[in-house]
């Protein structure tokens, strides 16, 4: 079989694609598949004939057009199988406000938010909001903790709400849920161990997440039966609900009475925290991948 690697791509998170990217690779040439990287900088026409070659596409991009439905289509419309979700699942789990609207919708935790399109509204107004601070101010469009701000009193807002508008005029603002940082890896159809994060700053960011040493993980984690299993089922209940294929991540928050919140869906994690979910349920790496890979090649 031959496997094409798409990777890079041109969105913030390209310098993590290439690492998922390359790891990939390595895994599917221990598998014995024929492998080819196909990295791409500005656009992935640069890469298409590449991609037509190959029996199956593994999509390691992360963020923007890769994660969030762009590629898929054109992927889709030049008839070419891909790993992960689909474009409109894509679109959807990018889209925070969506995603969390339909969670609201359906009965499922997140924390309440404001959304809030800085092109038609100078500010926030939390009149009509059932939160105050602390609050987190994000991007609406973008993963990795890029972006975003754990912002504690009025004076810290604008300077937070600027950072997050440089990634796209749409923002969150979040209420702050105080507590633990879980995440659960889904695998097919399937829940893979729970992982606690324990990062170094106050808030899981980009460098807590890519640095070496400035995060804890515990898998599985310390949680009793009954929230593993609440969790778990929620987890499923949430990817189902927005359409997530073959594999993905979901990350809560859980707060000191047993609560927990969504924070968001990945609907193409980085090999970094899936992989060591995987570990603990017996599964390698390179297992990991091939899974992923059938679960494409057999839809």
């Amino acid at each position: 079989m031959k496997i094409a690697i798409l990777m890079g791509g041109n969105s913030s998170e390209r310098e993590i694609s290439l690492e998922t990217g390359a790891a990939v690779l390595t895994a599917c040439k221990k598998l014995g598949f024929s492998a080819i990287a196909c990295p791409y900088q500005n656009s992935i026409y640069e890469v298409i004939p590449l991609l037509k070659e190959a029996d199956i596409v593994f999509n390691a991009l992360h963020g923007g057009e890769g994660e969030g439905g762009g590629v898929q289509k054109i992927l889709d419309k030049e008839n070419i199988k891909y790993t992960g979700s689909d474009p409109r699942s894509s679109e959807l789990v990018m889209d925070k406000h969506r995603s969390k609207s339909l969670m609201l919708e359906n009965n499922l935790p997140t924390p309440p938010w404001l959304h809030i399109d800085t092109t038609k509204v100078n500010g926030v107004d939390f009149s009509d909001a059932k939160f105050g601070y602390p609050v987190v101010v994000k991007p609406n469009s973008e993963g990795s903790t890029i972006g975003v701000t754990i912002v504690k009193s009025s004076n810290e807002l604008d300077r937070a709400m600027d950072l997050a508008s440089e990634f796209g005029k749409d923002i969150i603002v979040e209420k702050y849920i105080p507590g633990r940082e879980i995440t659960v890896g889904i695998l097919g159809e399937v829940t893979l161990p729970i992982i606690e994060i324990l990062p170094s700053h106050e808030m899981y960011d980009y460098n807590c997440k890519y640095t070496s040493g400035m995060s804890k993980y515990i898998c599985p984690a310390d949680l009793s039966s009954e929230i593993t299993k609440k969790i778990s089922e929620a987890s499923l209940q949430i990817t189902k609900l927005l359409g997530c294929k073959h594999y993905c991540r979901v990350d809560f928050r859980l707060d000191n009475r047993d609560n927990f919140y969504c924070l968001e869906v990945n609907t193409l994690p980085g090999m970094t925290l899936f992989p060591k979910a995987a570990k603990a349920a017996g599964i390698s790496f390179e297992q990991l991948i091939q899974r992923i890979l059938e679960f494409a090649i057999h839809e």
